[in-house]
């Protein structure tokens, strides 16, 4: 006999509260992890700032074991990060993945532009909307096809030299 599948445990988890004290620090904690995300993007260091909402300044001290206590913003923008980073390597190879926040898209919201100029530009909607359009490729909602994530592994992708030092 099967066990009966109720809806209650999902009912009584407990959402976080990003504006403890506690909580916020904890969650922070989980930066260095984000930055080395965005560092397989290829982003740099101003870019991953912009994206998460702190300084270049802050990124780097982080990097180096001092992490600071991040605002509910910017642990939003960690949450919409990982995901983003998620859904792109269920959908794609690690290498296409890597090269998709540089690459030009022509699917809303980006238009033609790249995610990381669309991310640069609209702060915490822009990285909500790019998570609820990879969630929608993942389950299928937008058509994403085997074949066009092939065509997107044949998209050009070159790394700048500067990245490389």
């Amino acid at each position: 006999m099967r066990p009966q599948l109720t809806a209650e445990p999902l009912l009584n988890q407990q959402t976080v509260n990003i504006n403890d004290p506690k909580e916020a620090a904890r969650l922070s904690s989980a930066l260095p992890a984000v930055i080395q995300m965005l560092e397989q993007f290829h982003l740099t260091r101003e870019d991953q700032a912009i994206l998460l909402g702190v300084s270049t300044r802050t990124l780097q001290r982080a990097v180096h074991g001092d992490l600071p206590a991040l605002s509910p913003d910017q642990i939003t923008r960690m949450s919409f990060i990982t995901g983003i980073y998620k859904a792109l390597h269920i959908l794609f190879n690690d290498a296409t993945a890597s090269g998709w926040f540089k690459r030009p898209n022509r699917v809303y919201p980006f238009l033609g532009r790249t995610p990381l100029d669309y991310l640069r530009q609209t702060g915490i909607p822009g990285l909500q909307d790019t998570r609820r359009l990879l969630d929608g490729d993942r389950s299928g909602q937008f058509s994403s096809t085997p074949a066009s994530r092939v065509a997107a592994e044949q998209l050009p992708f070159q790394i700048s030299p500067d990245l490389l030092r």
